[in-house]
């Protein structure tokens, strides 16, 4: 029994040691690593460095997910107050206003406020972020998480071990000296080993475009005619080490976009710039549309400060359908090196311009109401975009088209919107295609031209009512609009990742099989039905057949009745 004893009392201490192994291991691997390397794009090093780090919040992971918690030291949270507290006498633009009162104040909020500056898939509001952060650090004296890092005198990357899972800013405390160049402040997530790229002197550019709901985004769906605004922001660099600093601007739309050129307008904060003062601006450059350089006002001292905002707004008119993503460029050039006046880097960004194709298709229902695959030609639409609570008549233009169906040429017409409503030859009658394979039921699969087919082109996200005003013949014409409403999902970085269309309608006719493609052509497509109409009787039919017979039946009694009557009076 002692025996026993000891040997339980044995496996109860390796149980102990075990799971003390085991905590220890799990400590050990909820650690991660900084790798800070050279870009690719400029002559900035991290050769001879020395980088402070701060950590902003704790993360703890499970799988995939990420969850964070403020990060503390001596019973004190160092940096809940840049969000939710009150320094630089109250004028905190970052934040002030935006994530509410301190008694408000959660990390979630915070977090997901950081989450929002990364949104646009660029760095550019995230980086301004972060030399606020920085700012902070020095108004308040936080000290840094761990001792400041130096990376050797020929190093290309340099390494920062040993850090416990959570958010972090990386600051370039290098002392200015010589020829050296400061790199930005960066932030990063470490969940495991991040690795971040050194940004010399913080230049930055972020591109977009106004949105439908009239906000700036990374990409927006237009209809041909409409009239749309860019914008474009930077921030002005440290270049004091440098005795020219070149600075500009190129901005390339892709096709089916024209400039308006009297449009463009040139901001520092919220004060306009007067062109040939405090920028040159040069129009069609090659493929470049226009340029906007701010090189002598740089190199004048005081003239901008750094970490100004500088800002190009202008309007381009959509001239054409638009079928793919059309990604419209600005380019920022930049010096990158104090030494050589010639050494330039260069920083873009895009934002996305659509446009839909829409492929009606009317079909027959039989008299029971049941879709069929029979595909009617010789109907006739107009179509209205419901534009703050009216209906605005959409005008077309046509394009001939060939396509080639199980080996045969079909000639199809394609409508286009108009660029100019008001123009001659402009249409507001669609009509459904009179030739091509009859037998297809997914119209989509060729973006129209089949039998019964309508093809657009040119159309932005939105409701449209489509007003079918004469049914092809032997079939009802319905009374009420069909109701189509457009809908895509434009993601961070400017794509499309879903695009689809709903129908409702109310009379006679249906809407059914919508759907849309985000993938090659942007199509969304729906099929469209009417009612057969009902047959009435006809001279000469069975309503005559019944009155004829009972008229033979009436001939035939009374003609036996006469003959009766005459053999009775004979007897």
């Amino acid at each position: 029994m002692k025996a026993i004893k000891k040997i339980l009392a044995v496996i109860v201490c390796l149980c102990v040691v075990c799971s003390c192994a085991v905590i220890a291991v799990s400590a050990a691997e909820a650690t991660g690593s900084i790798t800070i390397q050279n870009p690719s794009n400029s002559n900035a090093t991290v050769a001879g460095k020395t980088f402070n780090v701060y950590k902003i919040f704790n993360a703890t992971t499970n799988g995939n997910n990420t969850s964070y918690s403020w990060y503390e030291k001596n019973g004190e949270t160092p940096f809940y107050n840049f969000f939710y507290g009150e320094w630089e006498n109250s004028k905190h633009e970052i934040v002030a206003g935006v994530l509410g009162k301190q008694d408000d104040g959660n990390v979630q909020k915070a977090v997901e406020y950081l989450a929002d500056k990364n949104s646009g898939g660029s760095n550019f509001e995230l980086s301004q972020v972060a030399e606020k952060l920085h700012d902070y650090i020095v108004a308040t004296g936080a000290t840094t998480y761990i001792d400041p890092v130096k990376a050797g005198d020929t190093a290309t990357s340099v390494n920062i071990p040993n850090l416990s899972y959570g958010y972090y800013l990386v600051y370039d405390d290098t002392t200015l000296a010589g020829s050296a160049v400061r790199s930005a402040v960066m932030l990063s997530t470490v969940n495991k080993d991040a690795i971040i790229t050194l940004k010399a002197n913080r230049p930055q550019i972020l591109k977009q475009v106004e949105e439908n709901n009239g906000t700036f985004g990374k990409g927006t769906s237009v209809n041909i005619g409409e009239t749309i605004t860019f914008k474009i922001t930077t921030a002005v660099p440290s270049h004091t080490l440098y005795t020219t600093y070149k600075y500009f601007i190129e901005d390339t739309m892709a096709d089916g976009l024209e400039l308006i050129a009297d449009s463009i307008k040139v901001y520092q904060g919220d004060s306009l710039l007067t062109k040939g003062t405090d920028y040159t601006l040069t129009l069609a450059q090659g493929t470049v549309d226009f340029k906007v350089d701010f090189t002598a006002s740089m190199n004048v001292p005081g003239k901008f400060a750094i970490d100004d905002t500088l800002t190009v707004v202008y309007d381009a008119k959509v001239t054409d359908s638009i079928e793919k993503a059309n990604q419209n460029i600005a380019k920022l050039t930049y010096s990158n090196d104090p030494t050589n006046d010639e050494s330039i880097g260069s920083v873009s960004d895009i934002a996305n311009v659509y446009s839909y194709q829409f492929v009606f298709t009317k079909f027959a229902q039989d008299t029971n109401g049941i879709l069929t695959n029979v595909r009617l030609s010789g109907a006739q639409f107009n179509l209205y975009k419901v534009v703050g609570g009216s209906d605005v008549l959409v005008k077309f233009t046509t394009r001939n088209k060939t396509i080639n169906i199980d080996g045969t040429d079909h000639n199809i017409t394609e409508y286009v919107v108009a660029e100019d409503a008001s123009a001659p030859g402009a249409t507001e009658v669609l009509e459904t295609c009179n030739e091509g394979e009859a037998t297809i039921t997914l119209s989509h699969l060729n973006y129209g031209g089949h039998l019964g087919d309508i093809a657009i082109f040119g159309l932005a996200e939105g409701t449209y009512k489509l007003v079918e005003t004469k049914a092809p013949d032997g079939y009802i014409l319905p009374n009420d609009p069909f109701v189509i409403e457009i809908v895509d999902e434009i993601g961070a970085l400017g794509s499309v990742g879903t695009l689809n269309v709903t129908g409702s309608h109310t009379g006679s006719g249906s809407i059914v099989n919508t759907n849309g493609m985000a993938e090659n052509i942007l199509t969304v497509w729906a099929e469209i039905t009417n009612k057969p109409g009902s047959a009435l009787p006809e001279t000469g039919g069975m309503g005559t057949t019944i009155f004829t017979v009972l008229g033979i039946v009436m001939m035939v009694g009374a003609v036996a009745f006469f003959t009766s009557r005459k053999r009775s009076s004979v007897a």
